[in-house]
């Protein structure tokens, strides 16, 4: 697990809220505290969609919405003359972009044992901190799998100048 914390957040907060850098990431879960405490739950309800978007849902192996399709939703809530009091934000990477990844190195780790791969966002007491997370189908007795998505999350991070500093 990787812990960083965030330490240009206006900076992180406009790439989060208004630009695009997380996009493609598939939300899982959102709560955000400023008056109330709203929550998202980023798991796709199948019955809400006609057959056409399931066969698409299907073919992608889609089972959350992506950061795009919520996070105006997230900006609304968050956007303001006060800082929220707190917020946690939990991404997933893709199925298909998982595997990828995973097929690409030479972890001779199988991509249909790896569950998902996460990035936490909290923000509280004017700090943010990001953590990655793993979970796997089956007992590994490495860390490989973390230790490639820590990676993956610290080349993200300076491909798109988010400025940190490792816990």
């Amino acid at each position: 697990m990787l812990a960083l914390n965030i330490t240009d957040i206006k900076d992180f907060m406009n790439k989060l809220l208004i630009g695009e850098v997380f996009d493609p990431l598939w939300l899982t879960e959102a709560a955000v505290t400023t008056f109330n405490t709203f929550t998202i739950d980023g798991t796709l309800q199948r019955d809400f969609f006609d057959s056409d978007s399931c066969q698409v849902l299907d073919e992608t192996s889609r089972t959350h919405s992506l950061w795009k399709e919520v996070k105006p939703f997230c900006y609304s809530i968050i956007r303001g003359k006060r800082t929220p009091l707190y917020f946690k934000i939990i991404f997933q990477l893709p199925h298909r972009k998982a595997e990828a990844a995973l097929s690409q190195t030479d972890l001779g780790i199988s991509p249909e044992n790896v569950t998902g791969l996460y990035l936490n966002l909290q923000y509280k007491n004017n700090s943010l901190l990001c953590t990655t997370g793993t979970s796997l189908k089956t007992f590994l007795p490495g860390k490989q799998v973390e230790q490639f998505w820590d990676n993956m999350i610290l080349d993200f991070f300076r491909q798109n100048q988010i400025n940190f500093e490792k816990k």
